[in-house]
């Protein structure tokens, strides 16, 4: 086991100490990586791929981090061999290991750091990110001049062909932040080396277990909570809050007193019917809801990618595509028909999507969706299809969110204060249920459809994932149709 620091764990440590610790001596208590979460690495490495085409003339240390001897001996080898811009050079100083995306010499002695984000915007963990990284090159012998951090720029747009690494990225200049930090680097470093080796810290859980970055080990530090209203499900909960509560031992939302004066009065609200046990409706307020629908009511899902690398000319990087929808055609009598698009080709999918949804929402009727996400990709697509704005801007103008109307007029012990689709369905509809789905959730569908529009799956798998995508889409839909009809006998109508 190897305790050697990384600029990974390095910002790993600065996150949370627990989370540093647990990765060296107990890396087998992460949370299992979940298939969004690889295709976010995989196209983190797709991206430093395509910046290397920023840069003229680079060398590649190939070894990968098991030959971390190897790496170091390639780096210094190409370097005395006179190598002038490097792509991924090992380094090692004060007992910390970092690999530089691109080091680029200056012709005056001096060297350019790069590093690469996927990312569409500098962040501040960025930063630290760059002065270990100078810390350890510069420890290393060779003088830093600037240290710059390199993302993704959404204003590009891409008309075709090869990507313009000059236009799809954005460097910024980060050298006078990262030596406003470099005095601290030496300190943090020994903290952390006698932190790992000690035994594993007590830290609390809070706003860092998701912040920069949702933490590997949440399951792990989380696992106090595995009730049937954990504490942490509580919405909106500060953490100094949630501390006051785990200084009294309380785990569970039913166990918070009664008067805790850190709650807001929603918060408490979902206290009262947590320990009541009984479901709450404001029959009036959802009567005066839902006399404003316009029957027949048509229930609209969307899927769709965004890409961290366009896909389609017109689009930029994590433009928001949408490539399947579905249509539940809601009578006021109960009854009910499907509708429903897929796009299975390899173009846009938005033009023909939105044509076929033109046709198939009619001119009349509330068009429901939940929350605001379908409101903004029709938005989007206006914007994008200006020949079909008139008639995507009459749609908009039908829309009726459910969301609000559940949060305001409803509550029940089983959401935990949540009113997304998946947290009100099975309180409200028992009988419904995404569990026996190939695909239970949006990210895993967007990401499937990627690696098979791409050429990633055999077409046999492709066609099964057009099927789940379809009946994924359609329980979505099937569920804001059982919701509204279940509003409708509570508030009697």
């Amino acid at each position: 086991m190897s305790t050697r620091l990384s600029k990974s764990r390095f910002q790993k440590g600065l996150q949370c100490e627990k989370a540093l610790w647990l990765s060296v001596h107990a890396p087998d208590r992460a949370d299992e990586i979940t298939e969004p979460t690889q295709w976010v690495f995989d196209q983190g490495t797709e991206v430093g791929r395509l910046a290397q085409g920023l840069f003229e003339g680079g060398v590649e240390v190939a070894e990968d981090y098991r030959h971390t001897a190897e790496a170091l001996e390639t780096t210094e080898r190409l370097r005395a061999g006179g190598a002038t811009t490097l792509f991924e050079p090992a380094f090692f100083f004060d007992g910390v290991l970092v690999r530089v995306d691109a080091l680029v010499a200056t012709g005056e002695g001096t060297w350019d750091l790069y590093e690469v984000k996927s990312s569409a915007s500098l962040k501040p963990e960025h930063v630290t990110d760059a002065a270990v990284q100078v810390y350890v090159v510069e420890g290393s012998g060779l003088p830093v001049r600037r240290a710059h951090i390199v993302h993704l720029d959404t204003s590009y747009v891409w008309e075709g062909g090869p990507y313009d690494p000059e236009r799809l990225f954005a460097i910024e200049d980060v050298t006078a932040d990262a030596r406003t930090l470099l005095p601290d680097v030496p300190a943090i470093i020994a903290h952390f080396r006698e932190l790992l080796a000690g035994p594993e810290p007590d830290v609390r859980i809070g706003t860092r277990c998701r912040k920069p970055y949702t933490c590997d080990f949440t399951g792990y530090c989380h696992a106090a909570f595995a009730c049937e209203h954990p504490l942490t499900e509580l919405p909106y909960l500060t953490e100094q809050a949630l501390h006051e509560l785990l200084d009294l031992g309380v785990t569970s939302i039913g166990e918070i007193p009664d008067g805790f004066r850190g709650l807001s009065a929603g918060q408490a609200a979902v206290v009262r019917v947590v320990k009541s046990g009984l479901p709450e409706v404001d029959a009036a307020g959802l009567a005066r809801e839902l006399a404003q629908i316009a029957w027949p009511v048509y229930h609209l899902d969307f899927e769709t990618i965004n890409p961290a690398l366009p896909l389609w000319p017109g689009t930029h990087p994590y433009t928001t595509v949408p490539f399947q929808y579905s249509v539940h055609v809601h009578h006021e009598d109960g009854s009910y028909e499907h509708r429903e698009h897929l796009h299975t080709g390899t173009g846009d999918p938005r033009r023909p999507l939105a044509e076929r949804l033109i046709a198939d929402l009619g001119d009349t009727g509330s068009v429901m969706h939940y929350t605001a996400f379908e409101r903004v990709r029709l938005t989007q697509l206006a914007a994008a299809l200006p020949d079909l704005a008139p008639a995507l801007g009459s749609i908009v103008i039908r829309l009726v969110d459910l969301e609000p109307i559940v949060r305001l007029h409803t509550r029940h012990p089983a959401t935990n204060g949540r009113t997304s689709i998946k947290s009100v369905l099975p309180a409200w509809c028992p009988e419904l249920t995404y569990d026996d789905l190939a695909l239970s959730d949006g990210n895993t569908a967007s990401v499937r459809y990627l690696r098979a529009l791409r050429g990633m799956l055999p077409p046999n798998e492709t066609a099964a994932l057009h099927e789940d995508l379809l009946e994924y889409c359609g329980m979505d839909t099937l569920a804001m149709l059982r919701l509204l009809e279940t509003l409708r006998e509570k508030a009697g109508s």
